[in-house]
């Protein structure tokens, strides 16, 4: 049994790979058959082999061009990584931001005047006297300088 279907099979596959020939008769129409043309008709036969496969057209740098999937994840990963730059930029302007406000608050407590207190290594509270003052107001102005820009 199986062998008859595969006979069946194998004979109605045949005309399926059968030579094509283009004929043109004397009015000038041209027929496509799968026998020979007619007396009297020009006829060429045409081939019934696949053309070559081409090549794929190559992106830049000669690369071929990646599949969609691979698209997507490229721009998923670039995508990640600049979000990422942008929450360091952001991170380290607010603590440029929070540094710059609190030199200026030392500034302003040394502009204010008065006395000035400090504590020592025992945790004890003691006055600062002026060149110590100056010292303070001095290093406050430079990190103003620095955080403020």
């Amino acid at each position: 049994m199986k062998l008859v279907l595969i006979l069946t099979g194998a004979l109605l596959a045949a005309p399926a790979s059968a030579q094509v020939y283009k004929c043109v008769d004397a009015a000038g129409k041209t027929v496509y058959l799968q026998q020979p043309c007619p007396a009297g008709q020009s006829s060429k036969m045409i081939s019934r082999t696949a053309p070559p496969a081409q090549e794929a057209p190559a992106t830049k740098g000669g690369k071929p061009p990646a599949n969609p999937e691979q698209d997507f994840r490229k721009r998923q990963k670039e995508r990640e990584e600049a979000d990422k730059k942008a929450a360091e930029q952001s991170a380290d302007a607010k603590r440029r931001e929070e540094n710059c406000a609190r030199a200026r608050q030392q500034v302003a407590q040394y502009d204010i005047g008065g006395r000035q207190t400090g504590i020592n290594d025992k945790g004890e509270r003691y006055f600062l006297d002026d060149s110590q003052i100056s010292q303070g107001k001095a290093r406050a102005q430079a990190s103003v300088a620095e955080w403020c820009k």
